[in-house]
């Protein structure tokens, strides 16, 4: 199969109706904030400037910022890389962590998936996905929430069971590709 057609962790989740919570209350409004946000905390998660007028632009986004800001205040945080892109393989799907970073006094990397708004269960699954992409399903994950306040609330995803659960939903979903009914071989639609 063709790299193009393989599936990111995302889809994965969303093909299986597990997102209807993000897709039926979220707007276009909504879903651009979140983007404006992840990228400008990159950013400031690297240390680097967010350009001359950027907030200002973008006031949606003050209570978000302030709230990673003080995430990293309240941690030692060191961000090693953002949206890196990896490809698995074994079980043919990308992954795009969010940031992978050192986090307090944890061995190693962890993967921090950020989030606005609220925290969605499904995004354990996300991290167990981007975990097992990166080729190392013992990295520990978290769910960053930032919050409209400028609060945030770091959840641990350390049930060891969604590698499972995930390696189930992307082997379910090859086989849906594999043997789902076509139109162009005369399904019924």
């Amino acid at each position: 199969m063709k790299l193009a057609k393989w599936p990111s962790t995302t889809e994965i989740i969303r093909h299986f109706g597990l997102m209807a919570d993000l897709e039926g209350f979220s707007n276009p409004a909504a879903m651009r904030r979140g983007t404006l946000v992840t990228a400008a905390c990159h950013l400031i998660g690297m240390n680097k400037d967010l350009g001359d007028g950027w907030e200002g632009r973008h006031p949606e986004c003050h209570g978000y910022l302030d709230a990673y800001r003080k995430f990293k205040r309240d941690h030692e945080v060191k961000v090693v890389e953002v949206e890196h892109e990896y490809r698995n393989e074994i079980y043919r799907y990308i992954s795009h962590p969010d940031q992978l970073v050192q986090l307090d006094d944890n061995k190693g990397e962890v993967d921090l998936e950020l989030k606005s708004g609220t925290m969605p269960r499904w995004c354990q699954l996300q991290t167990a996905g981007q975990v097992l992409a990166i080729g190392n399903p013992r990295m520990k994950r978290f769910g960053l929430l930032l919050r409209e306040d400028g609060t945030f609330k770091l959840y641990p995803h350390d049930d060891w069971r969604d590698l499972d659960r995930f390696i189930s939903l992307i082997d379910a979903y090859w086989i849906w590709q594999e043997f789902r009914p076509r139109l162009d071989e005369g399904a019924i639609p």
